[in-house]
């Protein structure tokens, strides 16, 4: 049986549809549309974006093995630095006559017993040697008197007074059954260091300036 589709018929066949079936009908309708054009538009090709610049080099790649040299540089004079600041400093050398004074004093507290005799002997000598510039090493008490007896700067009188004190120190050291008692030695000692103090500063208003 041959069905006839015409404007009239389709006109009536809206009429018959209720209004909910053309809401959804017209939905469909325009989804279908937007579908289609979505996928014309991904099928399309993209304009191309211009070329990006070329990526200039690191500094590290322009100046590395400048770099390095100067780190290596650096690190020399830091580890030089402290290697310097680490290391003992020089003791500062004390005067002669400031040496010998303090220890005759802290000499002159002390029982005048062997150790204390010797210890005075030893300081006498030690300033004698150093304040007058005799020949250093190791005499003995007779090589020191003679060494003293022949130089001009100590004089006669006070190397015979320095000889006589350090021989009598002598004696008493090493006296037989002698008990530790105040014998004067540390007193006399300071006597001679003073004798010997007075004798320096003539001598240096002797040197006339060049």
């Amino acid at each position: 049986m041959k069905s006839h589709f015409s404007p009239t018929a389709l006109m009536k066949r809206l009429k018959l549809e209720s209004p909910q079936r053309l809401l959804m009908l017209a939905i469909g309708l325009l989804i279908s549309a937007a579908v289609a054009t979505s996928a014309q538009s991904t099928n399309d090709v993209p304009p191309l974006r211009p070329a990006l610049p070329e990526i200039p080099p690191t500094l590290w790649e322009q100046y590395g093995l400048l770099l390095s040299a100067l780190g290596m540089v650096v690190l020399a004079l830091v580890g030089a630095g402290i290697w310097w600041l680490l290391q003992p400093k020089p003791p500062i050398p004390v005067p002669i006559e400031t040496l010998t004074r303090q220890e005759l004093a802290a000499l002159g507290q002390r029982a005048e017993d062997g150790p204390t005799l010797s210890a005075i002997s030893r300081c006498m000598r030690r300033y004698f040697a150093i304040g007058f510039d005799l020949p250093p090493g190791e005499f003995t008490t007779t090589e020191f008197c003679r060494a003293i007896s022949t130089s001009e700067r100590i004089g006669s009188a006070l190397a015979t007074a320095v000889g006589d004190f350090l021989r009598r120190t002598d004696e008493m050291k090493f006296a037989p059954g002698r008990s530790p008692s105040q014998t004067g030695a540390a007193a006399q000692a300071r006597e001679l260091f003073e004798a010997g103090e007075a004798r320096r500063a003539a001598l240096r208003q002797t040197v006339k300036p060049a």
